[in-house]
C-alpha cells in the first residue's frame, strides 16, 4: 500500500440484495466501477426465490432490490442482472464442497450519491485477517477470520474463537482486511463438518473474481485502482509537475493531507506521498485535482494555475472541489419553494447556448445532479477580454440564481449573500479576474431587474356533464391556487355539477385575495382543458348574482392549457416547447392563414421550419381553425392566440401587438372592450399560454379515465332518483355510456327502489303504476369491452376532419 490509504471499515458501503418475497436480506455485494456490484449467482437465485440454490441456468432478464449503506447515507435501488456466470459444480479437479463460478453483475438503475464509492481491491493471501458482514448491512454483526489456505482459486477461512460465525445472508459479500482497507475476495459458503468445532467457511479470492470477469468480457469494471492511469495524456504533465519544487516548506505533505481529508482518505503518518501515486490519485478521484489546486492556490499560486490550465486541457470532468460541491448542493437544497422554482429560468436565461436536460430542471429530491452537469461545462459563453480565465458556466448560473433569489426592492437575503460568496471562493481558487465575474454578476442583477415575477394564478379544470333535457349546461370543476409556490388545492376537491354562473362565483371568490399589495399585478386564471375544450367560453362567463357583471374574462386574464396535446409529441415537442418559450420575444410570430393551414402536413411543416418561434397567431377560416389550432399545441408552440368568433376574417387579431409578454393582459381588456363597444369589437379572442416552468397539476387537462367517467354517470341515475319523476329514469340510461357488469347489480336496486315507490303512490290513487323493471338486466353486451376506434393517419386527412 502506498501513502494515501482507505479511511477504513467505516467507510466501506454495504450493499444488501433483497428478497423479492419478503424484502429480507438475501445476501450481500460490493461495489464495483460504473454503477455496478458483484455479488454471487446463488445469491440472486435466492433473491428470485428459485428453489435450487446453485441452478445454473440463467434466470432471465431479472431485476432485484438492493439497498446500499454507509455512514450517513441509506439508498435502495433496482439492479438490473447484466452478467451471468453461473455455479460449476460439475469441474474437474473440484473437492466435494467446492464449485468454480458463481458470480453475477449487476447494473444499478440510477446514479449512487458521490459519497457511495467502490472499494479498493487486492489479492488475497494466507495469514491475512479479514471481516465478513451479514447482508443486513448492520455495523455490528461482523464475523472475523484468518486465510488459512488460498490457492488462488478458493481461499478458505477459519473463524476465530470468539467471534460469530459465517452463516446464513452473508454469500456475496466483501472479505475486508483491515490491516490494508481493501476487499480481497467474496464470501460464498461455509463448511459445516467435525460437528462445527471448526468455523470454517470459504470464498472466492480477488484472483479468481478478476479472471471469471476477464473471461465475461467485462475485465473493466475488475481492474486494481491506477490500471490504465499511466497512459491516460494528463499522466506524464502531472507527474512532472508534481516532481518539481514543492509548494511548502515540507514538501508535499501537508497539502497530500489536505487532499487525503477532503477525499475521506487515510494517509501515512510520516514520509510524503510520491509524483506517481499523487497522480494516480488525481486521476483516478474526480474531485482530487480541484482539492490539490485549493490546498496550494495561497503557497503557490503559479503551479495552482499550470494545475488548472492542465485540467481545462485534458478537459478532466470536474470543477469544484469536494467542499465546494457539499457546501453549494446544500445551499440550492435548502431554497424556499419560490426560489427554488426560479432555478429553471435562471439557468436559461444565464446559459442560452447550453444544453441542459430537463429532467435535471426538475429539482426532483435535489440539484446536485444539475451541480454535476454544470461543472463539467468548461468556460463562458463569452471569452474574458482581459485574457484571463473565463468564468465558468457552473458559476454564471449560480450567480442568476442569487439574483432570482434577491428580495424586490431589498438589498440583498440571506440566500442570495451565500450564494455570491459561494461564488467569491471558488472565482478566486480557480484565478477567474474579479472584473470578469462582477460583468456576470451586473448580467445577473439586470435580468432580475428585467423578469417580471409570475403573476399568481387560479388553475381551473372544467368537465362538460351530460345535460337532462333543456336542463341548463353544468360543469364538474377543480381549482388551485399558484401563488408562487406550485398548485395547492384549494378546498376538497367535490364532484358537484356547477352552472356557468357558480362557476365564475367560485373563481371570483377564490381569485380576489390573490390580488398583490397596489393591485397592480393581476392574477391569471388558467383554464386547463383537454383537446375537446379548447374553445370553453369560460372568460365570457359572469356571477348573476352580484350587482355588478363581474365577467371574468373582463376582470382578469383569461388563458387556456392543454397539458393532452402538449405530451402527444414526446420528448423532443417538449424540448421545442422550453426553447420555443425562451425565444418568445426574440423570434417574429407565426401567422396562419387557409394557405399555411391548407393541411396538417403543410402545418406541419411550416412549424419545423420556424421551430423556435413562441406565438403563432391563427387568422385561418373557421373550418380549418381547430385542426390548425390543435397542431401548434401538439407541436410545443407555447402561445397561440386565435379567434372563436363566427366574423370571418378574425376581427380581434390586429389589436394584439408589441411584446408578446403583455398578451394576457391586452387580451384581457380587448375583452373588456367588447363589453363597451360590441360592433367595433365584436371578436372573442382565446390566448393558449404554456409557461414551461409553471406546470399545471399532474393529470389535470386529460381525458378522465374510463371508469371514472362511468362512475360520473351513475352519479346522474342517483341525482335523477330523487328529483326527476320515474319516466326520466329510462330517458337518462338512453343518454349514458355502457356500465361494467359489475354496477349492474347497483343500478337495478336503484331503479328497484323507484319502481316500488311509483307502486305505492299509484296504490294511493295519486299516479297510474308503471310498468315493473326489466328482469332481463343486464342487457346481453353489459361488461364486455368497448369497440376499439381506429384512427385514420392525421397528415392523410383534410383539415376539417382533423384529429389527434
Amino acid at each position: 500500500m502506498g501513502w494515501f490509504r482507505p479511511s477504513g471499515p467505516a467507510a466501506r458501503p454495504a450493499v444488501s440484495v433483497l428478497a423479492e418475497a419478503d424484502g429480507e436480506p438475501a445476501g450481500s455485494g460490493v461495489l464495483l466501477p460504473g454503477q455496478h456490484l458483484l455479488t454471487c449467482a446463488h445469491v440472486v437465485n435466492s433473491a428470485l426465490g428459485r428453489p435450487d440454490l446453485l441452478a445454473p441456468d440463467h434466470p432471465g432478464p431479472a431485476a432485484v432490490r438492493v439497498r446500499i449503506i454507509a455512514p450517513g447515507v441509506t439508498v435502495e435501488r433496482e439492479a438490473v442482472l447484466t452478467a451471468w456466470i453461473p455455479p460449476r459444480v460439475e469441474d474437474a479437479g473440484l473437492g466435494g464442497y467446492e464449485w468454480n463460478g458463481d458470480l453475477a453483475v449487476l447494473r444499478l438503475a440510477e446514479a449512487l450519491p458521490p459519497s457511495l464509492r467502490p472499494p479498493v481491491w487486492h489479492p488475497m493471501a494466507k495469514a491475512q485477517r479479514v471481516r465478513a458482514w451479514h447482508g443486513s448491512g448492520e455495523p455490528g454483526v461482523f464475523a472475523d477470520a484468518e486465510v488459512t489456505s488460498c490457492d488462488g482459486r478458493f481461499g478458505y477461512f477459519d473463524g476465530h474463537d470468539r467471534s460469530l460465525d459465517v452463516g446464513q445472508s452473508y454469500s456475496g459479500g466483501p472479505l475486508w482486511s483491515d490491516d490494508e482497507s481493501v476487499v480481497v475476495g467474496l464470501v460464498t459458503a461455509k463448511l459445516d463438518i467435525h460437528d462445527g468445532l471448526v468455523r470454517r467457511a470459504w470464498g472466492i479470492p480477488w484472483q479468481r473474481v478478476r479472471r471469471e470477469l476477464d473471461g465475461a468480457g467485462l475485465a473493466h469494471l475488475a481492474g486494481p485502482p491506477g490500471d490504465g492511469v499511466c497512459g491516460h495524456p494528463a499522466y506524464p504533465d502531472l507527474v512532472a509537475l508534481l516532481d518539481g519544487p514543492p509548494p511548502t516548506s515540507d514538501g508535499w505533505a501537508r497539502c497530500g493531507r489536505a487532499v487525503a481529508r477532503q477525499l475521506g482518505l487515510g494517509h501515512r503518518d510520516d514520509g510524503e506521498p510520491s509524483a506517481e501515486e499523487f497522480a494516480r490519485l488525481l486521476l483516478t478521484h474526480e474531485r482530487a485535482l480541484p482539492a490539490l489546486v485549493a490546498a496550494v492556490r495561497a503557497t503557490s499560486p503559479g503551479l495552482a494555475e499550470e494545475l488548472l490550465a492542465l485540467a481545462r486541457s485534458h478537459r478532466l470532468p470536474r470543477l469544484l472541489s469536494p467542499q465546494e460541491y457539499e457546501w453549494l448542493v446544500r445551499l440550492l437544497d435548502a431554497l424556499p419553494a419560490p426560489a427554488a422554482a426560479r432555478i429553471p429560468a435562471a439557468v436559461r436565461a444565464a446559459l442560452p447556448l447550453a444544453a441542459v436536460p430537463a429532467e435535471l430542471l426538475s429539482g426532483d429530491g435535489s440539484w446536485a445532479p444539475l451541480v454535476e452537469h454544470l461543472e463539467a461545462l468548461h468556460g463562458d459563453s463569452a471569452a474574458d477580454p482581459y485574457g484571463g480565465v473565463a468564468v465558468p458556466r457552473l458559476l454564471r448560473a449560480v450567480e442568476y440564481v442569487a439574483a432570482a433569489c434577491r428580495p424586490a426592492g431589498g438589498d440583498g437575503g440571506d440566500m442570495s449573500a451565500a450564494l455570491r460568496a459561494w461564488c467569491g471562493r471558488v472565482a478566486a481558487r480557480l484565478g477567474v479576474p474579479g472584473t470578469a465575474l462582477r460583468d456576470r454578476r451586473k448580467d445577473a442583477a439586470e435580468w432580475a431587474k428585467q423578469g417580471r415575477p409570475a403573476p399568481p394564478r387560479v388553475l381551473v379544470e372544467l368537465r362538460a356533464v351530460p345535460s337532462r333535457g333543456d336542463g341548463p349546461e353544468r360543469y364538474r370543476m377543480r381549482l388551485w391556487c399558484d401563488d408562487g409556490t406550485g398548485p395547492q388545492p384549494v378546498s376538497e376537491q367535490d364532484q358537484r355539477p356547477r352552472t356557468p354562473g357558480e362557476v365564475a362565483r367560485e373563481i371570483l371568490a377564490v381569485v380576489g385575495p390573490l390580488r398583490r399589495a397596489g393591485g397592480s399585478v393581476l392574477p391569471v386564471v388558467e383554464l386547463v382543458v383537454d383537446r375537446d375544450s379548447l374553445e370553453l367560453p369560460l372568460d365570457d362567463w359572469e356571477d348573476p348574482d352580484q350587482p355588478l357583471p363581474r365577467v371574468l374574462g373582463a376582470e382578469y386574464p383569461v388563458v387556456v392549457n392543454c397539458p393532452e396535446l402538449r405530451e402527444i409529441g414526446g420528448d423532443g415537442i417538449l424540448s421545442d416547447w422550453r426553447e420555443r418559450w425562451r425565444r418568445l420575444d426574440s423570434e417574429e410570430p407565426l401567422r396562419i392563414d387557409d394557405e399555411a393551414a391548407e393541411s396538417t402536413r403543410a402545418l406541419y411543416g411550416l412549424l419545423m421550419e420556424r421551430r423556435f418561434a413562441g406565438r403563432a397567431d391563427i387568422v385561418a377560416s373557421r373550418q380549418r381553425r381547430s385542426a390548425a389550432v390543435q397542431t401548434c399545441l401538439a407541436a410545443g408552440v407555447p402561445v397561440v392566440l386565435w379567434d372563436r368568433g363566427d366574423k370571418p376574417g378574425s376581427p380581434a387579431m390586429g389589436h394584439f401587438t408589441g411584446r408578446h409578454g403583455h398578451l394576457p393582459e391586452q387580451v384581457r381588456v380587448y375583452r373588456a372592450m367588447a363589453l363597451r363597444r360590441p360592433l367595433t369589437c365584436p371578436g372573442r379572442p382565446v390566448l393558449a399560454w404554456a409557461d414551461p416552468d409553471l406546470l399545471p397539476p399532474e393529470g389535470a387537462g386529460r381525458p378522465v379515465p374510463e371508469e371514472d367517467e362511468r362512475s360520473y354517470e351513475l352519479d346522474e341515475v342517483e341525482d335523477s332518483l330523487s328529483s326527476e319523476p320515474a319516466y326520466r329514469v329510462s330517458e337518462l340510461s338512453s343518454r349514458t355510456i355502457p356500465i361494467p357488469a359489475h354496477e349492474w347489480e347497483r343500478v337495478r336496486h336503484l331503479q328497484g327502489a323507484v319502481w316500488e315507490f311509483v307502486h305505492r303512490s299509484a296504490a294511493a290513487g295519486d299516479t297510474d303504476e308503471p310498468p315493473p323493471p326489466d328482469t332481463d338486466w343486464p342487457p346481453p353486451n353489459a361488461g364486455r369491452p368497448l369497440p376499439v376506434l381506429e384512427l385514420a393517419d392525421p397528415t392523410d386527412s383534410d383539415p376539417e376532419d382533423f384529429a389527434w
